[in-house]
């Protein structure tokens, strides 16, 4: 075989092993549960997904318990929250939250970089909610809803 054969079948290859890890690692992320916490001193004992997309949508301010809502999203798990969320992909909420704050009518949720983050956050401010993968949680938070 020649050299250039070679070449082309090694690169080739590369193709297929890099497009491959890619598809593995994205489809892990893509069917992580993600939970929705609260702090353990509000009164809440869970939220459906409508209240959980009322409230990250910007729709409501407030709790069911009507304690104003403080929603903390985490950066990286963003996207699949939301599709999860809503059916949408982060594209179509991110024009969204564009609109609503070009009117001035409201921000959209603080961003964290990860899971420590938002369950510090959740864990100070009594009426925070965040979301979080489900492997991350522990005992400090309370589970309001999941998403798988």
């Amino acid at each position: 075989m020649s050299c250039l054969r070679v070449l082309i079948l090694y690169f080739n290859t590369m193709k297929i092993f890099t497009a491959l890890l890619l598809f593995f690692f994205t489809a892990g992320k893509s069917h992580a549960d993600i939970v929705v916490i609260g702090n353990l001193k509000n009164n809440l004992q869970s939220l459906n997904s409508v209240q959980v997309e009322d409230i990250f949508m910007g729709r409501t301010r407030s709790l069911p318990n009507g304690h104003f809502a403080l929603p903390v999203c985490q950066s990286t798990l963003r996207p699949v929250f939301y599709q999860k969320l809503t059916t949408k992909p982060i594209e179509q909420i991110n024009a969204y939250w564009a609109m609503l704050a070009f009117r001035g009518q409201i921000s959209p949720p603080m961003e964290f970089p990860d899971d420590n983050s938002v369950l510090s956050i959740v864990n100070e401010n009594r009426d925070a909610i965040g979301y979080i993968d489900s492997r991350n949680v522990n005992n400090s938070v309370r589970v309001l809803l999941r998403l798988n």
